[in-house]
């Protein structure tokens, strides 16, 4: 009987085996212990030339082992030397830049090995479960950002799903979404990837690169940071129904109306929800830049505008009539925001005549709207007063205000007067206010409205 021949140990390559990095002071490295987890897989370069780098990594035979081993022979080829130098120099934090580190080691490890590098190897729950707390720090989405592009970010958003923070795990996703383009369509991985090139110029401009990755993943972590802030201060404030605990805040009767209006009290429920619509802005050739986009310019364009430039949506304020004879869905105020980007929606509906409560809400602004609608009386009754609120609101003169409403209007009482037509007319002709009778036909004015600006 033939005896098997017995497995050969596999044959770990060590960093030094590989080509030497131009950037590093010496290509020499030691083993400083052992390492579990994709996460304790690091690489410290040494500050002197007699210094050797040092590297925590498996030392078995087994898949696990085996995928660790493989993704530091990756890091040690893409990750940053002397991560506190770049972060005082760029004025970024240490977290940011290693997460791209790790961003870049993960895309060329699936690169190579076909193969997710964080199947196996990698725990996210503690670190979902601080991400969904609402008080994780910079450092901890600097840290979930790092998995981007694996199975393990995906286990991080469904978590957050999973714990109820459907926006925390859409953002994420966006953020992704985000920075591959960046990385991809834009070809700056291509670029990083250059980092050990003999040219000094390719190590430049893949320096540029990281650089630019670790700003805007700093930049993502803020913005997440203050929604988290954001949505703690509503909860404190804010009801089971998500309007405020608190009255809204009664304004004094107009100078410039003299019909029987209610008095106005506005109320602002928590605007929780990011929604920023695309339509309004446009591409546009310009003569300065930063990367050349219009090439064919340069031979039809007597100004060489070769650079784009985007340019800024008009906007509107959109003030709807939410009494018994209109109405407005949550799918309404979605085609709104999405007709154009940043418009402020402004709902009013009284009916109680009461000082402490309010008859009218500002239910979405600046890019975010409200994750409930409030419960509306039913009256018109503020019908004026709404108006010159919402003109208030407008970001400049050539903004549009758009009145959703069927033309009826009343006063205190819910009765019609008179005098309250009188100064519609008024408002309507001094603010070049437009209006329309339904939901959708708002939507077709913005859209109208966007074309021109």
């Amino acid at each position: 009987m033939v005896k098997p021949k017995p497995k050969k140990a596999r044959v770990v390559v060590a960093p030094e085996t590989l080509p030497p990095r131009p950037i590093l002071k010496q290509n020499a490295y030691a083993s400083a212990g052992e390492a579990y987890s994709l996460d304790d897989v690091t690489i410290t370069y040494g500050t002197a030339k007699l210094k050797k780098n040092t590297y925590l990594a498996p030392t078995g035979n087994d898949k696990r082992a085996e995928t660790l081993q493989d993704y530091l022979l990756v890091l040690s080829r893409y990750q940053l030397p002397a991560k506190e130098k770049y972060s005082k120099q760029w004025h970024i934090q240490e977290t940011a830049i290693e997460a791209v580190n790790r961003i870049v080691a993960n895309l060329r490890y699936i690169h190579v090995f076909s193969e997710d590098p964080t199947v196996g190897t990698t725990q996210v729950e503690l670190l979902t479960t601080v991400l969904a707390s609402g008080t994780a720090s910079i450092a901890a989405y600097h840290k979930a950002y790092q998995y981007m592009g694996t199975k393990a970010y995906i286990k991080i958003t469904d978590g957050l799903r999973d714990a109820g923070c459907y926006e925390a795990a859409d953002a994420m996703l966006e953020i992704q979404d985000e920075i591959y383009r960046c990385l991809y369509k834009n070809h700056w991985l291509d670029a990083m990837s250059k980092i050990n090139s003999n040219s000094k110029y390719s190590r430049k401009d893949a320096l540029r690169y990281f650089k630019a990755t670790a700003e805007r993943l700093e930049r993502y972590a803020d913005s997440a940071r203050e929604a988290d802030r954001e949505r703690q201060e509503g909860d404190e404030t804010s009801g089971e129904d998500g309007e405020l605990s608190e009255p809204g805040k009664a304004y004094p009767k107009d100078s410039r109306l003299h019909g029987n209006w209610e008095q106005l009290v506005v109320a602002k429920p928590e605007l929780g929800i990011n929604h920023t619509g695309k339509l309004g802005r446009r591409t546009i050739a310009a003569d300065s830049g930063r990367e050349p986009h219009f090439i064919n310019r340069i031979a039809t364009d007597p100004d060489k505008r070769i650079f784009k430039r985007k340019t800024r949506a008009l906007g509107a304020v959109v003030v709807i009539d939410c009494s018994g004879s209109m109405s407005l869905s949550s799918d309404d105020l979605d085609r709104l925001l999405r007709a154009s980007t940043g418009a402020t929606v402004l709902a009013y509906s009284g009916g109680h005549n009461n000082p402490e409560m309010p008859n009218c809400w500002v239910i979405a602004r600046k890019g975010r709207m409200t994750r409930y609608l409030p419960h509306f009386p039913g009256s018109n009754a503020v019908d004026g007063p709404a108006l010159l609120y919402g003109c208030q609101l407008r970001n400049g003169s050539q903004q549009p205000i758009i009145w959703v409403c069927d033309g009826h209007v009343t006063g205190i009482g819910d009765t019609h007067y008179d005098n309250l037509d009188v100064d519609i007319a008024m408002i309507k002709r001094r603010y070049h206010i437009h209006q329309v009778r339904t939901v959708p036909e708002a939507e077709t004015l913005m859209k109208r409205l966007q074309g021109r600006s």
